[in-house]
């Protein structure tokens, strides 16, 4: 009795087939290499859109405890009703940069210089940032200092326009009305601001 032999030959991968599996596989690995980034950056911005809120709230805490507004001047930054001053004693090390895992640093007006409100530490930025528009005019402000990441910028009597801020309303400040805004900036271009919703009809 005759035994009929398989004639199913056994075979490998073509270089066709596994050319066009790496490529696929390079794709894949493309994708998530440029994906993953970007998503990390997007989870850095919402922290620091949450810390911004939680700041903001922290100051509107401030304001149904004391009688005057938190001040936007460097030259009073620890005063007692200082931006230092009220930072740690209303945020303390809640709020910290995610990039740098660092206490943000606060730019207020009339200086180049930023500080570390928890260490006391000051840093120089050397340039005001002209993208900041104290008024309604339109023109480059020389008041505050030029953002690095990190870097917050605070105003008096102030509301965020097209991100920016706009502290002279109709040519009248509005400084000790319970009123103000954060400028932070964000990666990947663009700022974030935050005011505390006061109209401007009122």
């Amino acid at each position: 009795m005759k035994h009929k032999r398989n004639r199913s030959a056994k075979h490998g991968f073509t270089i066709l087939e596994v050319v066009l599996v790496l490529a696929i596989a390079g794709l894949i690995f493309a994708m998530v290499f440029i994906a993953f980034p970007a998503l990390q950056r997007s989870q850095r911005n919402n922290q620091r859109k949450r810390d911004a809120a939680l700041i903001a709230s922290a100051m509107n805490t401030w304001y149904t405890h004391n009688k005057v507004s938190v001040t936007d001047n460097y030259s009073k930054l620890n005063a007692e009703n200082g931006f230092c001053t009220f930072y740690k004693r209303y945020v303390g090390e809640e709020t910290v940069d995610p990039s740098t895992g660092e206490p943000y640093k606060v730019a207020l007006w009339g200086s180049t210089f930023v500080v570390d409100c928890i260490s006391g530490k000051t840093y120089n930025r050397k340039e005001f940032d002209l993208d900041v528009h104290g008024s309604q005019s339109g023109q480059g402000s020389d008041n505050w200092a030029k953002m690095e990441p990190g870097d917050i910028q605070y105003d008096d009597g102030a509301i965020c326009t097209d991100e920016a801020f706009n502290d002279d309303i109709g040519n009248n400040r509005y400084s000790g009305v319970k009123m103000f805004a954060i400028r932070m900036r964000l990666e990947g271009g663009g700022t974030l601001c935050v005011d505390n919703g006061y109209e401007i009809n009122k």
